[in-house]
């Protein structure tokens, strides 16, 4: 399999769309930047070279369905939009036959199909094979570790009320937090937060502190009402300090 082949048509699919658009635009950067960290994450793992071509290609087209449901909704928001993209993603490749498109080897689709369906899923399919199970935690790592990057970018968040129970129990507990529980700015704030307990490689998490991604996503929120410091120092602390223990 030929990366700058399929990174060409990658470009051509792209440009379907407005680029000139920061929404397109934010989402085109972040596809490079998970193939990019794919290509390192796969390094540090000491993978093959075939598996860090096809895991930098998955990296690269793991999100393809988000340029769809942004253009059929305005929204990048499984919930809002009513669209799963992950599931959107495959359809266009696989269903729609655009795989063909990226001259991409048909002993791949397979493994390609299930890896970027449950990219983006609450839970994994627990009915993954060794392998598959392995290169969807890869793909899930590299995706959550540059989303703290994409999303710091955008704007300035504001944390403005204090959580629910279910919220704080689910992230305290270390888990992620189902995107229909999340009713406020704040609670998105600390779902997003929560990525940081979903990764599966030490070696990710090492890339993840060189990144600075979670100090910046931090940087940019705002708080203002002194319940809401109290509650989000303490958020803050219990994330860093996960992150911390599990470099040592």
């Amino acid at each position: 399999m030929n990366y700058e082949i399929v990174l060409e048509e990658f470009k051509n699919f792209t440009q379907k769309f407005d680029i000139k658009n920061p929404d397109i635009l934010m989402k085109i950067n972040h596809s490079y930047y998970v193939a990019d960290l794919a290509s390192k994450l796969a390094k540090r793992l000491e993978l093959d070279e075939e598996k860090r071509v096809l895991l930098k290609v998955i990296g690269l087209l793991h999100d393809l369905g988000r340029f769809i449901q942004y253009e059929n909704t305005g929204v990048y928001s499984d919930v809002n939009s009513m669209m799963d993209h992950a599931d959107l993603g495959i359809n266009y490749l696989f269903l729609d036959s655009h795989i063909k498109d990226f001259k991409i080897p048909e002993k791949y689709h397979e493994i390609m199909e299930k890896v970027i369906k449950n990219h983006n899923k609450l839970k994994i399919d627990e009915n993954l094979k060794e392998e598959e199970l392995f290169l969807v935690k890869f793909i899930r790592d590299v995706d959550k570790i540059d989303i703290l990057r994409q999303e710091a970018a955008r704007e300035d968040f504001i944390y403005d009320t204090e959580i629910s129970n279910k919220v704080k129990k689910d992230f305290y507990n270390h888990v992620l937090i189902n995107k229909k529980d999340i009713k406020s700015t704040s609670e998105a704030i600390v779902s997003e937060l929560a990525y940081v307990f979903d990764i599966n490689f030490k070696e990710s998490y090492e890339l993840l502190n060189e990144s600075d991604n979670l100090e910046l996503y931090l940087s940019v929120i705002m708080v203002d009402k002194q319940e809401c410091i109290t509650e989000f120092d303490l958020i803050k602390k219990e994330v860093r300090t996960y992150l911390e223990n599990k470099i040592k």
